[in-house]
């Protein structure tokens, strides 16, 4: 049952991206070149992280609660990744933190899997009305929050220990976090008010091209292949996104939308906006492969750590190369509890 259903979204998921095939820019392939080649400097780094902040729009260290639950480091490197996949979805929603209806003064909101803090504490801004309560399993976010902002370390998955139903539940890249999403749902359901909306967001694990050019990445393909397979075996699928919405229905909520965009990967587009969201993406792209794989492969799969750092290296190859035009599909998927 749960393999039809996945191939019935899936067709659902190839019908939508083919009504909106993305254009490469045949022109800007000498400029796309130079950037490949600026990616890895540090004084790339240093403008991207600039350009983040001031941009305007309205050996890794790992947790230690619940050690083991959660494969991603939490150190400050991949702090950055968090942050900089916080200014790409800014980016592709056209600096909007939601999609869902929500109130215009919601009283309280909880963030799951909150990372650093930043959609909690820019949601907390943008409604001082809310008390906004973010949860992650490491204590990584800063002490200077909003007054209506706070952090609590948590582990999603168990019982919440909420007494007051919340207004908004908000989830952003939870995939690969997640053991039992349809039990998550039901929690949700169960904390929110009456006329209170969830909202997921996530990359669906696929890279893709409208051209043919995705089956060129092969390295990156294989990569992407055996991470599937290595969060499956550790019970924290990284494909469930696409299933999100039927869950949600069966947990009770009503009038469930789901959006799916796509964020190229690279500058290879011809659309200004998408070129300039494809150059962030490459770099969060390759910071990602270098997040996920030495747990994922060494403790899940028994890779070596020579494996490892010859596959990063090729995929990173695969990421950067101007002629090969992928992307990955986000989905955005929100509900109403009645």
């Amino acid at each position: 049952m749960r393999e039809e259903t996945q191939d019935a979204a899936a067709a659902q998921l190839q019908t939508a991206l083919a009504e909106d095939p993305l254009q490469p820019d045949d022109a800007g392939s000498d400029t796309d070149s130079a950037y490949s080649l600026s990616t890895e400097s540090s004084s790339f780094r240093t403008s991207l992280a600039s350009s983040i902040l001031n941009y305007k729009y309205n050996g890794r260290r790992y947790h230690a609660f619940r050690d083991g639950t959660y494969l991603v480091p939490n150190d400050e490197e991949e702090q950055n990744r968090m942050d900089l996949v916080h200014h790409l979805y800014c980016l592709a929603l056209k600096g909007s933190l939601s999609l869902a209806p929500i109130a215009a003064e919601p009283q309280r909101v909880l963030d799951l899997g909150t990372g650093t803090g930043i959609w909690a504490m820019s949601f907390a801004d943008d409604h001082p009305s809310a008390e906004v309560i973010g949860t992650d399993l490491s204590p990584i976010q800063p002490a200077w929050t909003p007054p209506n902002c706070t952090f609590e370390v948590d582990d999603f998955e168990s019982d919440w220990p909420y007494s007051k139903p919340f207004d908004f539940i908000h989830a952003r890249e939870l995939e690969g976090c997640i053991a039992d999403d349809s039990r998550l749902f039901q929690q949700a359901f169960q904390h929110l008010a009456p006329g209170g909306y969830i909202e997921f967001q996530a990359t669906y694990p696929r890279f893709l091209s409208d051209d043919g050019t995705a089956q060129k990445a092969e390295s990156a393909q294989l990569w992407l292949k055996n991470l599937i397979e290595g969060l499956g075996q550790f019970g924290k699928p990284l494909d469930g996104a696409i299933q999100w919405k039927e869950k949600m229905e069966a947990a009770g909520f009503v009038d469930v939308q789901q959006e799916i965009r796509k964020i190229p990967i690279g500058a290879w587009p011809k659309d200004p906006k998408l070129k300039e969201l494809g150059k962030f993406q490459s770099i969060q792209q390759i910071q990602a492969v270098e997040s996920y794989t030495p747990a994922v492969f060494a403790r899940v799969l028994g890779w070596s750590a020579e494996e490892i750092q010859v596959l990063i290296a090729k995929v990173r190859r695969d990421l950067t190369d101007p002629a090969i035009h992928i992307y990955i599909p986000v989905y955005f998927v929100w509900g109403k509890r009645p």
